[in-house]
């Protein structure tokens, strides 16, 4: 071994080396003259080159070299004429910067050249390509061997049938021969059995002709008819229709077949976990519902082979008859649940059950998923059949059919959403119990009701006074229900129940709104902080405090923690009124739900549970909002979220001022007018009186009390409904500036001129100008917002940020534009279709399914931004990374975007490319494309999104699907033009979700610049046609293997 330059290396191998060259034939050799280029001293060599090594000897004659040069990464030019007179020199230079060289110096001009050619010919580089021209030979050679092996076996089967056929024609030319004789051996005339024979073929031809000219004819007045287009979408919809009966039977049959038969074998076995009157009140009707679809599903695909006439009219009406075994489902639905949940107290039961869940067939659904596809059903029939008249002609024969079964199908879908909304609410309920690490007893009450959830900043513990220190504060994930609300902290993948806090009993709890005056808080708590003061254990009152992420946030959270501490405490108490009156629970007086001219209820299938208004008009409707006797937290935000498609700000507020001055007016000597000085004068709204209730005169001594009482309740009634409605849709009062100032101009009268309000109302009073103005104070604009406008369809250089920006980096960032674009949707945008009918009411949606769009149109550019196809699926496999990622954050927005940018036809088309993608990433790809289908408008996307736990940003398009086949499935009024608060509950149902997700925030900063970039690029990015453009320009139509496509990705 020796050394040179402090590098070691073998010298046996290049003596070896130097020894093969002397042997090689074609290697450049001679004498030359050599100098570095520090060194003016001129040594004779006899040099040869060798592959990428120039070895130089003392002499022609010498065994061992004097020296090498590795010539690979080197440069050899022609030199310049030397002072020393040498004339034919050339200088090889060792290294990029050319600082370190050797010269040589030659006899002539053209040993010279040759030398130079030499050297710059024996870089390893040619022999790459050498490599790289035979592999694509040996490439060429294999597909064209592949292809004459195909031809080989066609040409095989295509002999072996061949031979087939040649001896089954022998076969018949004996047959044929044989009859031949026979019939030359009977010297007789055709008989009567011959003639018959041709009669009967004649007639078979005529027969097949006749089918075949009517097939054309059907076919050709099919092709040129006026509705042919929306013939061809009426059967697409058909055959949605059928597959999507296919699946439902398929979700049947797992129901019966994985879970109910199963378990009535249990129940019938020595140590049953479960009774058999407990299996039949979980499965009730299950059974039926699968053998009645199973006759539907095969009276559809008997219809479908008889395409084109498809009569599908007869099979409705055979179906409508036996929906009414939907209603006894439906009915018993909320007790299937409840029995369900105390089956599952029973080990053996929930160890039974998983087992089944389990099972390959369930496809990782729980049962409780299960027994609510049939109820899931009804309303994506009445979707199909809007879908279904959209296309029909309005002559058609089936027209009149579908309209009928239409209206039956939305009537029974409105009676099952009134049936299954608490229904919904316990399966919500069940599925928060899962996520618990060793469950909550308390969520197995089937009486209380789910109502928010979201991340709360756990700020400090105080016990009788003095703070816990050994409390770590932090954020938490808290859960609001109508009895209770629970403080959680997360633990892996489960939550972990706060210890001594994190379960509060509401009714045995105190919530303190206003901590501004408490010198212990910061800034932060003063502005955004609440407290909770339990009272369960009296001797030692524990206090919690709170701090939201936003002004609305707060008042979002204190609103309906209030609200649900008050119906407790009204439901606890009885009214000084009399029986007529008040009660301790408004479901034992069956007098307040009668039905009358101008209000309908819905007819409840379960005795447990509080009808519903389902029609009403809309001074009953604003009669029942301040009902002090009707607290519930559903009806209250139904009404003030969509209230808008039936009136507006301005007759809401003045009912709701009228009913104040109405309950003062009760007073004795109150002094006050009975038209209040504050109404505009082209005030023209009727003014309203409250419900009945007994007069002054008619009540004993105690009338006095009475009054204040009663006073007392409505006047919190009134400030309770405006803070709701200034937390949560402060916009109302942003977009109606009069309707602020009248508000205003109410709150000043109250407090400048009501004597007779309590402490209580003084401080709620308070607390609503406190809650204006730091809903004034958070109209300032966010950060993001900043950004967004700044540089969203702005032109900028385009950066490929899938190869320059880490990926969990690119999709956190992603997963925070995409939830606060979601924050800024109002939810007046959600309705009347206004995304389509009025783009100017919706400009947020607008801008987000805008920027949907450019985000996919994004991927693909930065896809086809590749010159190679080895770049190109690197891209490709980093935007597969970064969709995995914004899943795992529950970003079902960019992961759609992404994966709607991959599968775009432009790029599916790019062979080349994605034969070198790796199989991990494809089968990545597909299970996403799976997740994100729009199957059963988005069946799987829904499912995961439900079971995901918040914080999350779903796509917003199908909640908009959901909102139009509302909107066009149910009229806002009925024959006798009574307001449908039922489909009004049915909107806010999904709006309310939506707003769940958006009151939900992440724990992500954020990085501007990578913002800035996704901005610009979605800005940069190729049309659709540039985007085919340059996929054709890439991967040109046939267009032969390029020399890199084998080329793997890292």
């Amino acid at each position: 071994m020796i050394s040179y330059w402090s590098i070691r290396y073998i010298d046996n191998q290049f003596i070896n080396a130097a020894a093969t060259a002397r042997i090689t034939s074609g290697c450049q050799s001679g004498v030359l003259n050599k100098r570095s280029s520090d060194s003016s001293k001129w040594q004779t060599k006899w040099c040869i080159v060798y592959k990428n090594l120039l070895f130089y000897f003392e002499r022609e004659s010498s065994a061992r070299p004097s020296g090498v040069i590795l010539l690979e990464g080197t440069t050899c030019e022609r030199s310049v004429v030397h002072d020393d007179g040498k004339q034919f020199t050339f200088t090889v230079f060792l290294s990029n910067d050319k600082q370190q060289s050797v010269i040589f110096a030659c006899d002539s001009e053209s040993e010279c050249l040759k030398w130079i050619n030499a050297i710059s010919a024996s870089s390893m580089q040619k022999y790459e390509q050498e490599k790289e021209e035979l592999q694509q030979k040996l490439l060429d050679v294999e597909k064209r061997l592949e292809a004459e092996e195909n031809a080989k076996m066609e040409y095989l089967t295509f002999s072996e049938e061949q031979v087939i056929t040649i001896k089954s024609l022998r076969d018949e030319n004996s047959k044929l021969k044989k009859q031949i004789d026979e019939l030359r051996s009977e010297s007789k005339d055709i008989s009567t059995n011959e003639e018959e024979r041709i009669n009967a073929v004649v007639c078979s031809v005529a027969h097949r002709w006749y089918n075949l000219t009517r097939w054309r004819k059907i076919i050709d007045m099919y092709v040129k008819s006026e509705h042919a287009d929306s013939m061809k979408k009426r059967n697409r919809v058909l055959w949605q229709l059928m597959k999507s009966e296919e699946e439902y039977v398929s979700q049947l049959g797992t129901l019966v077949n994985c879970f109910y038969k199963p378990l009535r074998m249990a129940a019938s076995s020595s140590h049953p976990p479960l009774s058999h009157a407990q299996l039949n009140l979980i499965f009730r009707n299950c059974e039926t519902l699968y053998y009645i679809h199973q006759i539907f599903l095969q009276g559809l695909q008997v219809r479908m082979e008889k395409w084109p006439v498809l009569v599908l009219g007869d099979l409705f009406d055979m179906l409508l008859p036996l929906l009414v075994v939907y209603q006894d489902f439906v009915r018993n639905h909320a007790t299937s649940l409840e029995v369900l949940t105390q089956c599952k107290h029973n080990t053996h039961f929930y160890t039974l059950l998983e087992k089944h869940e389990n099972k390959p067939a369930v496809y990782g659904y729980s049962i409780e998923m299960y027994l609510t596809f049939p109820i899931q059903r009804i309303p994506g029939y009445v979707t199909l059949l809007n879908q279904l008249l959209a296309f029909t002609p309005p002559d058609h024969v089936e027209r009149f059919k579908f309209e009928e079964a239409k209206s039956k199908l939305q009537e029974l879908s409105v009676v099952i959403y009134e049936q299954t909304s608490d229904s919904e609410s316990m399966y919500k309920t069940l599925n928060i119990e899962k996520m618990i690490n060793g469950g909550c007893h308390v969520l197995f009450d089937t009486n209380q009701h789910f109502v928010r959830q979201g991340m709360l900043k756990l700020a400090a513990v105080q016990v009788k006074g003095t703070y816990r220190k050994d409390t770590k504060v932090g954020p938490r994930h808290c859960f609001l229900f109508t009895n209770h609300m629970l403080v959680t902290e997360r633990i892996g993948e489960q939550l972990s129940i706060s210890k001594d806090f994190g379960l509060i009993a509401l009714n045995h709890c105190i919530l303190i709104e206003d901590i501004s005056d408490d010198p212990t808080c910061d800034k932060e708590q003063h502005c955004f902080g609440f407290r909770v003061t339990l009272l369960d254990n009296v001797p030692d009152p524990r206090t919690i405090t709170l701090v939201a992420e936003s002004p609305q946030d707060k008042a979002s959270w204190t609103v309906d923690i209030q609200q649900c501490i008050e119906n407790l405490h009204s439901e606890s108490t009885h009214n000084c009124y009399g029986r007529s009156s008040y009660t301790n629970d408004p479901r034992s007086d069956p007098r307040l739900f009668v039905d009358g001219t101008f209000i309908k209820y819905s007819l409840r299938m379960n005795s447990g549970q509080t009808p519903k208004v389902r029609y009403a008009s809309l001074d009953k409707l604003l009669e029942r909002l301040m009902d002090a006797r009707f607290l519930g937290v559903e009806y209250l935000n139904t009404f003030l979220l969509t209230y808008r498609c039936f009136t507006d700000g301005h007759t809401v507020l003045g009912y709701i001022i009228n009913t104040y001055y109405d309950a003062l007016a009760k007073l004795p000597d109150n002094g006050v007018p009975e038209s209040p000085s504050y109404l505009p004068k082209n005030n023209n709204f009727e003014k309203h009186s409250p419900p009945p209730r007994p007069s002054i005169s008619s009540i004993n001594s105690d009338s006095v009390f009475m009054a204040a009482k009663y006073y007392s309740e409505v006047a919190m009634r009134v400030f309770n409904v405006i803070k709701s409605w200034i937390s949560k849709y402060f916009q109302d009062f942003v977009s109606d500036p009069s309707l602020y100032q009248r508000l205003m101009i109410f709150l000043d009268q109250v407090g400048a001129n009501d004597s007779n309000m309590t402490q209580c109302g003084r401080k709620a009073v308070n607390i609503i100008r406190r809650s204006l103005a730091l809903q004034e104070a958070s109209k300032a604009a966010y950060p993001l917002k900043e950004i967004y406008e700044t540089y969203f369809n702005k032109r900028g250089n385009y950066c490929c940020l899938s190869l320059t920006v880490d990926c969990d980096v690119l999709a956190r960032q992603m997963t925070i534009l995409e939830h606060w674009s979601l924050t800024e949707i109002q939810p007046n945008e959600f309705l009347d279709k206004s995304w389509v009918k009025d783009k100017e009411k919706a400009p947020n949606i607008c801008s987000l399914m805008q920027r949907c769009d450019k985000m996919s149109n994004m991927v693909a550019s930065e896809v086809l931004a590749g010159e190679t196809a080895s770049t190109r699926a690197k891209t490709i496999a980093r935007w597969v990374n970064i969709a995995a990622l914004c899943r795992k954050h529950n970003n079902f927005a960019s992961l759609l975007q992404i994966v709607a940018g991959l599968t775009f036809s432009a790029i599916q088309r790019l062979k080349y490319t994605w034969a070198i993608v790796p199989q991990e990433m494809k089968n990545s790809l597909n299970t996403l494309k799976d997740l994100v289908s729009v199957s059963n408008r988005f069946k799987n996307m829904k499912s995961e999104i439900k079971r995901c736990d918040p914080p999350c940003v779903p796509y917003i398009g199908v909640y908009l699907a959901d909102l139009i086949s509302i909107e066009e499935g149910v009229q806002n009024l009925n024959s006798n033009g009574l307001i449908n608060f039922a489909k009004m509950r049915m909107l806010a149902h999904t709006i309310l979700e939506i707003r769940l997700y958006q009151q939900t925030y992440y724990d992500i900063q954020v990085v501007p610049d990578v913002i800035k970039y996704i901005l610009v690029n979605c800005s940069n990015a190729l049309s659709e046609d540039k985007i085919f453009e340059r996929s054709y320009t890439l991967e040109p139509r046939n267009q032969r293997p390029p020399s890199g496509s084998n080329d793997s990705v890292v």
